[in-house]
């Protein structure tokens, strides 16, 4: 395995939130002695999707590796139901940090402006360029988007592990979902645990 790949592999788990928490968590449970190959796994998942978009590869970085934890755990435990159970106790410690710190910075009024700033974040960084397909929802909510297309959901379904997309879809719930009281955060489905899509709903509770 490229010496480079490696270390862009190992960069990627420490860089996103989810792998880094389920690295701390292998380190803490005494796995250490799968992080080798959790580390060699990672890295040919990232060369195997290398000529990926620049956005897109933004999201594999965190997509791939949780992958190669979910099949460390699998090789481990030898059953899904224990590996699954696993990685929802151990995959969102720093999410959950800097969850923490986003609901401190909305306490000065920021939650105001945040079904505008996520019409303008989906399309830069949830685009076409990076895999997603989404549709506007006319004359509903502030912020009304169904995803139609999550690679999420494909990159996973492409490696065999369709079951690990529930753990993203939890990440936004953990994110999202308590920003601040008056800030409701409406998602009631997603591609990722057997929706027709998911419908990303954002709205400010009426005073």
């Amino acid at each position: 395995m490229d010496n480079k790949m490696m270390k862009r592999a190992k960069k990627a788990i420490k860089s996103k939130d989810m792998p880094k928490s389920l690295e701390k968590r292998f380190i803490e449970n005494g796995l250490s002695d799968l992080l080798d190959g959790v580390y060699v796994r990672t890295a040919e998942l990232l060369e195997e999707n290398s000529s990926a978009s620049k956005v897109f590869y933004t999201h594999l970085e965190q997509i791939l590796p949780c992958i190669a934890f979910y099949e460390a755990l699998l090789k481990k435990t030898g059953n899904k139901e224990e590996a699954l159970k696993l990685y929802d106790e151990w995959a969102f410690d720093s999410l959950k940090k800097v969850a923490e710190m986003f609901r401190k910075i909305m306490k000065t009024g920021l939650y105001k402006k945040i079904p505008s700033i996520a019409d303008k974040l989906i399309d830069m960084a949830f685009g076409s360029d990076a895999g997603f397909e989404s549709r506007s929802v006319e004359g509903s909510k502030p912020f009304a988007r169904d995803m139609l297309v999550c690679p999420y959901y494909e990159t996973c379904k492409k490696y065999g592990c369709p079951e690990l997309t529930q753990f993203f879809c939890k990440s936004d719930d953990i994110t999202y979902g308590n920003l601040h009281p008056k800030l409701v955060w409406g998602r009631t489905q997603t591609l990722g645990t057997g929706g027709n899509c998911c419908d990303f709903r954002l709205w400010l509770k009426e005073e």
